[in-house]
């Protein structure tokens, strides 16, 4: 069970999902926040930074190599990015990833 996270505005912050352990914060396509917390608590990243994340700089993974990228559209189904990468091949193209997880895109610099 997801619950949404908007702004007084209505716009769209991102998520918060039922886990073991709580309610897990997420961007607008899935993507943790954060751990499990009580659902309240799980809402304040995603209101502190759900929004700043998305505009932050990505790297998504292709042929097993990671790649810098940028987001363009975001949404619980999908995610298109613009490489930015030279070393990926076209990428001066903008792709789609489809319910990307965190093995398949991730903010740039994290390491596990």
């Amino acid at each position: 069970m997801k619950e949404i996270v908007r702004e007084d505005d209505g716009a769209l912050l991102g998520y918060v999902g039922r886990v073991e352990g709580g309610w897990q914060p997420m961007t607008v396509f899935g993507y943790p926040l954060g751990p499990a917390a009580g659902q309240d608590a799980a809402e304040e990243p995603v209101r502190r930074e759900g929004l700043d994340r998305l505009a932050g700089r990505w790297e998504f993974r292709s042929g097993g190599e990671w790649y810098s990228c940028v987001l363009q559209e975001a949404d619980l189904a999908r995610v298109r990015v613009r490489p930015t990468d030279p070393g990926y091949p076209g990428h001066e193209h903008s792709l789609e990833l489809s319910r990307p997880g965190t093995g398949e895109l991730r903010p740039l610099g994290w390491r596990p």
